[in-house]
Order: structure tokens, then C-alpha cells, then sequence
């Protein structure tokens, strides 16, 4: 036990942890304020994200430099509120979603996912089977399809042209990429105020030199 003097004079103890064998990091032996620490992470991870993005391209179409904007979801709604018109009381999804972006830049069409994580790879569950058939087929038909990802732990931001992913995993079924895959393979996104990413920039250097 070990003891604790506070400026007032009190005291205070608390025992020491001394089991060594708990890994935390593990879903079992985490504690339930760890656990909803943890749900409340992931259920708002990359909604700043898409926010900032979305920002960049309100920019860029004010600038007249490009027309890129958020795809909406596609819902069913099932049931209209009586009391507040024009509300949504109850809905489902109606189809799988594809990528998060779309639009038009130097002539070219855009269409591209993002991504964001804490840790220094992207899971290959995160990137949905329909969101690979999607760029695929965009990229057949002389778009530009690619990811764009937040390592959010590194503060880094890449954009990535989809065919490197589209080429590995055609290779093997992958249980993630790398951070590095993405320094070696992509472009860095530089941060800014306004806009707060340069977007552009970074397809720029992917497609365009």
C-alpha cells in the first residue's frame, strides 16, 4: 500500500496494481469505461474527417476549381412524423453505399473513399467488397478512383490511387495495408486553413504530372 500526502496536510492510499499478467489492450480484460471510451471513438471516428474534406471541396467549387461533393446516402423512408413535417421518424438503408465522393475536376471524373484510423495500418475489413467492384469499374471507364486516408494517431494524410489496392488484393486477400504502403505508393496530403486540406494538389501529383 502505498501513501499519499496532500497539502492540507490530509492523507490518503491507494493499493498498487501489482498483477502484471492483465493485458488491457485485450476486448476481455478491458473495463467497462475502457470498453465505452472505446465504441464512442470508433462510432465518431472520421466524422471531422469527412467534415474537413467536405469543407475542401465547398472551397474548391466556390473557387470555380472543381465540383466535388459528398454522395448521399440512399434511405427508404418508411415513416414521416405527424407532429414535426418534413421529419424522418423511420427509415433503412435501401442499398449498400459505395464511395463517400464524387465529381468533376480538369475534365476528369473523381470518385473516391475516405478512411481514417488510430493505428498504423488500414484493416482490410474497412474497406467494403461493393466500395472495390465500385472504383474498379470506374477506373475501366477512365475515371479516377482512390482512396483517401487519415492516420489519424500520425496526423498524416494520404491519397492513394485505388489501382495499388486493387492490385494487391488481387494478389492475396491482405489483412491490411501498411501506413509505409501508403507513403511508398501515394501522395501526401498537405494541411492547410482554408481550404483545410490541399486536395488538389495531391491529385495533381497523382494523375496529372
Amino acid at each position: 500500500m502505498r501513501e499519499i500526502n496532500y497539502p492540507d496536510g490530509r492523507k490518503s492510499s491507494f493499493v498498487k496494481d501489482q498483477d502484471k499478467s492483465i493485458d488491457h489492450r485485450k476486448s476481455i480484460n478491458r473495463t467497462d469505461a475502457q470498453k465505452a471510451r472505446d465504441k464512442y471513438i470508433k462510432s465518431n471516428m472520421g466524422m471531422q474527417f469527412e467534415s474537413e474534406v467536405s469543407k475542401t471541396c465547398d472551397f474548391y467549387r466556390e473557387k470555380g476549381l472543381a465540383d466535388i461533393y459528398k454522395r448521399p446516402t440512399p434511405i427508404k423512408v418508411v415513416k414521416m412524423s405527424k407532429s414535426h413535417p418534413g421529419m424522418i421518424e423511420e427509415a433503412y438503408f435501401q442499398e449498400k453505399s459505395t464511395t463517400d465522393y464524387v465529381g468533376i475536376y480538369k475534365g476528369k471524373y473523381i470518385d473516391f473513399e475516405c478512411k481514417e484510423t488510430i493505428h498504423d495500418e488500414v484493416p482490410f475489413h474497412m474497406i467494403r467488397e461493393q466500395q472495390f467492384a465500385h472504383l474498379e469499374f470506374i477506373i475501366r471507364l477512365g475515371g479516377y478512383g482512390f482512396f483517401l486516408v487519415s492516420f489519424k494517431t500520425a496526423s498524416e494524410v494520404y491519397l492513394l490511387d485505388a489501382k495499388y489496392i486493387l492490385a494487391e488484393i488481387k494478389v492475396k486477400k491482405h489483412p491490411g495495408f501498411k501506413r509505409d504502403f501508403f507513403k511508398e505508393h501515394g501522395t501526401l496530403v498537405k494541411r492547410g486553413y482554408n481550404p483545410p486540406y490541399f486536395l488538389l494538389e495531391a491529385i495533381d501529383n497523382t494523375f496529372f504530372l
